[in-house]
């Protein structure tokens, strides 16, 4: 993805031509190899979830901050998102799941980064949601989380969610022990998830 970032030199709409054609190319390559293993097994092939899935070699963030020129966060970053959203949903395949966006920062390594140094918060997530489909996922939260906090955040997650009628998740993550500005110590089991800066909630 971010090499197809590159190639379009921050034009939104070739950034969407290229990343629709090489996902395009991608995912018809995966229904062919479905449609035989249906065929062969008798099993029936439902379709594909193309959402792009980040991960510590393969960085979502990294790929908008390719488009932006900046760091994930800054101006043009909903932009990035919106782009990738249309490219994954123009698929000319059978799809299911989220086919979207995510954007977790527990889960991709630039955007944890980028949560450490506050570049974004809830907030920007959610805003973000509005042109993607995941909500709010793997949101790391300090460990004395209110239950009135949680559901002020949830209740925005609702809200979107209900304004644009579409499915939203809120993976939240408190941090046990830790407090806003505290470096988390995630020992539960994860692989990869990061350890961050926690952010204080308003």
């Amino acid at each position: 993805m971010a090499d197809v970032f590159t190639e379009s030199h921050g034009d939104p709409a070739i950034a969407r031509e290229l990343l629709a054609r090489k996902l395009a190319e991608h995912a018809r390559s995966l229904e062919a190899i479905a449609m035989r293993v249906e065929k062969d097994s008798g099993w029936s092939y439902m379709g594909l979830d193309a959402t792009p899935a980040p991960g510590p070699d393969s960085s979502i963030g990294a790929a908008i901050q390719q488009f932006t020129g900046t760091k994930f966060g800054s101006s043009g970053t909903l932009t990035a998102a919106a782009i990738i959203t249309d490219a994954v949903r123009s698929i000319p395949v059978k799809r299911v799941g989220y086919s979207g966006l995510m954007l977790p920062p527990l889960e991709d390594p630039v955007l944890a980064q980028g949560w450490s140094e506050k570049n974004y918060n809830i907030d920007s997530v959610l805003a973000y949601s509005a042109v993607c489909g995941t909500g709010l996922d793997t949101i790391p939260l300090p460990g004395d989380v209110s239950q009135q906090q949680l559901e002020r955040i949830l209740g925005d997650v609702a809200s979107l969610a209900f304004k644009w009628h579409k499915p939203l998740a809120a993976r939240l993550i408190p941090a046990p022990g830790n407090k806003a500005g505290d470096r988390t110590d995630f020992s539960f089991g994860i692989p990869g998830f990061p350890n961050v800066v926690l952010q204080p909630l308003p």
